[in-house]
């Protein structure tokens, strides 16, 4: 799985490990450049007609895990939707008193653990949903967040289990397409095609299955087939910025910038498409976006907020800093090595010419048995250790 959104669309956020030098330290104080940068809307914080029951609610009685769950899953959905991550905060501050009670419900754990995946402790995360699901092995949405977890992780063989459990416990078209992925990740890549060719996407779920279709053909080297299965997910799941990010680096891939600006296009952009928008934009408007990405990452860590490390590869590459685009694609991978992580993590480490971390891609590679068109031929340019 390319990206967590994709799979269950409350894994929409990444990065919270810091890659050293990379960005400010946490404690300096940030002022932005730009007087019209945006550091907090304060508007999208209040409440309205549909939070203020829920707060009231909750506030009347904290202890009470209905109430708590119905407000953190609000906050959840409100972060997807609005690319607020701070309601995630506000999420794990109203299910932490829960989820330390020694018998805490079943719900209140896997949201927990859904704010867990978004500050990268994946770890945590598995360990709280292995929790519920030796109570609960039925649990539908906890085994899907933990095989999501499980492929962004690398971790296919734990996460084939996950998907064959979902396909045969009547989720086929997640649990096959999950399947899919798990199988392409531990180098049964034609077989995985194989099993989506012959799926008819379910309404609803095409988003999911049309996206790792398209990304296990531009491994392939498919690039007509993997551009046009791209364009149908975005267009089954449109605010999926991770479907958008794929289709628009798969058209920069092969030079068509100006087509891949157009894609990036969108009100409200989250960063992953900023910093791509820079790095299509047209002449005039790459520096502005540029900047804005910087200042963006630069407050993140001021704040002390998550750190967009695979963002903050792209920048640094983008921007010829190769030495720091290498620090934030290696520390990142270390957390999470879905396509994107580990094609930035090849380019950097080949423009460094850095041999030992070629050499840890290789390694990666053939344990796994992933495969990459890109990745091999940024691998067969690179010095050899």
């Amino acid at each position: 799985m390319r990206c967590p959104a994709r799979f269950l669309p409350v894994l929409a956020f990444a990065a919270a490990i810091h890659a050293p030098g990379a960005v400010a330290a946490a404690g300096d104080r940030f002022v932005p450049d730009d007087p019209g940068f945006v550091v907090a809307n304060v508007a999208r914080f209040a409440p309205d007609d549909t939070l203020r029951p829920l707060l009231e609610a909750w506030q009347a009685d904290r202890g009470a895990p209905r109430a708590a769950v119905a407000l953190a899953d609000a906050f959840i959905e409100r972060a997807r939707r609005l690319r607020e991550p701070a309601y995630f905060g506000r999420a794990e501050a109203v299910l932490a008193p829960l989820v330390e009670l020694p018998r805490s419900g079943h719900a209140p754990r896997r949201l927990y653990a859904v704010a867990l995946q978004f500050r990268h402790e994946f770890s945590a995360a598995e360990e709280m949903l292995d929790g519920v699901l030796r109570e609960n092995p039925r649990d539908v949405s906890s085994r899907t967040l933990r095989a999501s977890i499980r492929l962004v992780r690398g971790d296919f063989a734990g996460a084939r289990g996950d998907c064959a459990r979902l396909a045969g416990g009547g989720e086929t078209q997640v649990g096959l397409t999950c399947l899919a992925e798990a199988l392409a990740g531990s180098g049964d890549l034609d077989r995985a095609l194989g099993v989506l060719t012959n799926v008819v996407p379910a309404a609803g779920e095409a988003g999911y299955l049309l996206a790792v279709r398209g990304e296990l053909r531009e491994r392939a080297g498919d690039d007509t087939g993997a551009i046009a299965d791209y364009r149908a997910a975005l267009a089954a799941a449109p605010d999926d910025d991770s479907i958008r990010a794929a289709l628009a680096d798969a058209l920069a891939a092969r030079g068509r910038d100006a087509a891949a600006f157009e894609v990036l296009d969108v009100e409200r952009p989250s960063l992953a498409l900023v910093v791509r928008q820079a790095i299509v934009a047209p002449p005039g408007g790459r520096e502005s976006r540029e900047t804005r990405a910087a200042e963006w990452l630069a407050l993140e860590a001021a704040r002390g907020d998550a750190i967009h490390l695979r963002e903050a590869a792209l920048l640094a590459l983008s921007r010829g800093d190769t030495a720091r685009a290498l620090r934030a694609a290696s520390a990142n991978f270390g957390n999470q090595r879905e396509l994107a992580d580990l094609r930035i993590l090849a380019r950097a480490a080949a423009a460094t010419r850095d041999g030992a971390e070629l050499a840890r891609i290789r390694e990666w590679l053939a344990a796994t048995g992933f495969r990459d068109v890109v990745t091999e031929r940024i691998l067969d340019r690179g010095p050899r250790s």
